[in-house]
């Protein structure tokens, strides 16, 4: 059964912060329109989450200007102010001709410490993000070959964590089989007080079309439904504080933006499904 979308009145369980590039219009402007499929695991108990991995299928697409796809995982804190003190941190892959000035795929970063009011920076748009000195892969750094139709399966796998030494936050990542290794990190003092842990993750497929553009593929170009076809997001797990690794299987919250364009396949053995055509011009 499909995984159903929410409802206009959310929630506060699936109220959360979207991907920071749907506040940057296209360079050539008009009205920006963001599309998401997304399921959301929120706490209210005082231990919280301390990390999140998962592997992702890796898609491209050949977009317009104006166009943006791509997969990601984030992680964020609620505990403050929702206007202004939502801290968040976002990895994954996306498609995004406008900022990249082609149409490859990239691994990309985003992080805020207050709501995007003043910050919302993706990749090195600002200091923050720290390399890790020879690593193969960062932020930035395109992702080929993708996954072909009825072909090979590329991966990443992304583990975005809490270390208690010094509570850096740290990124590990690793294409197809291999193990995910430190590529960056999130220094602690980027944030304030609240985000020595989240409150919420959110995993899924997102999409923005500009006034002059249509709703762009979002992950295979597949329905969550076409289970065979769909791209998928597996081997979900949080982190707890005392560095347990929990498996996710079972149904969280979702968010479903137009469900005639994309859609969601419920979680079962840790992995689900999301995806859509979008809107051919």
């Amino acid at each position: 059964m499909e995984a159903k979308a929410s409802s206009s009145s959310r929630s506060l369980s699936s109220v959360h912060l979207q991907l920071p590039y749907i506040e940057l219009p296209p360079k050539h402007g008009g009205t920006v329109q963001p599309y998401e499929a997304v399921y959301i695991k929120s706490t209210d108990r005082d231990s919280g989450y301390y990390g999140v991995s998962a592997t992702l299928d890796v898609y491209g697409y050949n977009l317009k200007d104006g166009q943006v796809s791509g997969a990601a995982i984030s992680i964020s804190n609620f505990e403050a102010d929702f206007s202004k003190n939502v801290s968040a941190i976002t990895v994954g892959w996306v498609v995004w001709p406008s900022y990249f000035n082609d149409s490859q795929t990239y691994l990309y970063t985003a992080w805020t410490k207050d709501s995007r009011q003043s910050t919302g920076c993706v990749n090195y748009d600002c200091p923050g993000i720290q390399l890790v000195s020879g690593s193969p892969i960062f932020p930035g750094d395109v992702i080929a070959p993708v996954s072909q139709a009825n072909g090979t399966r590329q991966t990443i796998t992304i583990k975005l964590f809490r270390t208690k030494l010094n509570g850096n936050w740290w990124l590990h990542a690793g294409v197809n089989d291999e193990d995910p290794i430190p590529v960056a990190y999130f220094p602690a003092s980027l944030f304030d007080d609240f985000f020595y842990k989240a409150t919420q993750v959110v995993l899924g497929g997102h999409a923005l079309k500009s006034k002059t553009t249509t709703p762009p593929p979002m992950g295979s170009g597949a329905f969550g439904s076409d289970w065979g076809n769909a791209a998928k997001i597996r081997d979900i797990h949080v982190i707890m504080e005392d560095g347990r690794s929990n498996f996710i299987d079972d149904d969280l919250s979702t968010d479903v933006t137009d469900i005639k364009l994309y859609s969601l396949w419920p979680i079962s053995a840790g992995q689900f499904a999301y995806g859509g055509p979008g809107r051919k011009n």
